[in-house]
């Protein structure tokens, strides 16, 4: 008897390696979004420690130069801020994106899959019943040769 074998097999592999592309893209986004929230973080406790900082130096006496610097800088962290934040946006858009691209791969895949596996419940169906012929026959086959014995004892 042959082996199963599924005419759309190169398809499938082809849907599974897209699937896991996409699942790899949308872990490396991920990655992305993580470490510029951690960036995002980090800008966020420089601005509150520098502001702090600030705080403690105009208590005390600070020149127009210093504090023009100052507030150069505090601009340019909240620039830096917002500039992150819509970043974080625009990567959590892409995310959204590479989701639901690999929800449709996996519905592709997932579709050959079933074609699959219906094939393959029709190829045991008909290998059973090509098997059940072919005992049926020896079977038959045999009793023949039995009832021909049985009446012609003396042929043996």
């Amino acid at each position: 008897m042959r082996r199963f074998q599924f005419k759309l097999d190169p398809l499938l592999q082809m849907r599974k390696r897209k699937e896991e592309q996409a699942r790899l893209d949308l872990a490396r986004k991920n990655r992305q979004i993580l470490d510029a929230r951690n960036q995002l973080g980090g800008i966020h406790t420089m601005l509150s420690d520098f502001q702090a900082q600030e705080k403690n130096q105009r208590a005390h006496a600070s020149n127009i130069m210093q504090l023009r610097y100052s507030v150069a800088y505090r601009h340019k962290l909240k620039q830096q801020l917002l500039s992150k934040g819509r970043e974080i946006d625009r990567m959590r858009g892409d995310f959204r994106n590479l989701r639901v691209s690999l929800q449709m791969a996996s519905k592709d895949k997932k579709a050959v899959e079933l074609l699959r596996d219906r094939r393959y419940e029709e190829w045991r169906k008909n290998a059973g019943a090509e098997e059940q012929a072919i005992t049926d026959e020896i079977s038959r086959q045999g009793y023949i040769r039995n009832q021909k014995n049985a009446e012609n004892p003396d042929e043996q």
